[in-house]
């Protein structure tokens, strides 16, 4: 996906195959609407059945926001997916996941083991005769990384701090989406006690469709 774009996740777990029906609709209904408004998707995926996906993730352009916004929360569909004596009310979230952007990872100095090895690597006799490569460890995290390309121990330790700080970014990125999917999850198992943003049907004329309630 384009590393500008925002994220719109449109999700209901791993809900009964009704509640991932109306996942797939509401997509379709959401990008109906994308449409009319101008609003170009980058890119789509569909997680699961393609006609009941558990979620449907649209990558669009950063000014997508103002057409969106108003989207996010829990969607209710009033329909009778099971029969008329059964359950009538599905609820789906839509969720507006925020851009990463790359910022400064500190390393504090109190935080690093960094050893001095003899390098492996070319460098001629200079190579087996200085400790030139650099292991560093971020004990918070366990990484380590390593750098011997150098016959400079400087050069050496200068990549590797700049090859720790990339990986320690991600791995703190990564975490703090998992930590945002757990707690959408946790959310999602009170999406009927919040107030639907949006109320849908079925269409009458097309039964694959929805239009608001």
């Amino acid at each position: 996906m384009n590393d500008d774009a925002i994220v719109l996740t449109i999700g209901a777990g791993p809900g009964p195959r009704e509640a991932r029906r109306f996942v797939g609709l509401l997509a379709d209904a959401l990008l109906e609407r994308l449409g009319c408004a101008q609003v170009t998707v980058h890119a789509m995926q569909r997680h699961g059945e393609d006609d009941a996906p558990q979620r449907v993730v649209l990558s669009l352009p950063p000014q997508a926001r103002l057409h969106v916004q108003h989207l996010v929360g829990p969607h209710l569909l009033l329909a009778q997916l099971r029969g008329p004596r059964a359950r009538r009310r599905w609820f789906v979230n839509v969720e507006l996941d925020r851009p990463h952007t790359e910022i400064e990872t500190p390393l504090p100095r109190h935080e690093l083991d960094v050893r001095c090895v003899r390098s492996r690597g070319p460098g001629g006799q200079n190579v087996n005769k200085r400790s030139t490569a650099v292991q560093i460890t971020h004990r918070p995290t366990s990484i380590s990384v390593a750098c011997d390309r150098h016959r400079s121990q400087a050069r050496n330790r200068a990549d590797a701090l700049e090859n720790l700080r990339a990986a320690v970014a991600w791995h703190t990125h990564e975490r703090d989406r998992q930590d945002q999917r757990t707690q959408a999850w946790r959310d999602r198992r009170h999406l009927k006690a919040q107030t639907p943003v949006m109320r849908w049907r079925l269409d009458p004329r097309e039964p694959d469709a929805l239009v608001p309630a």
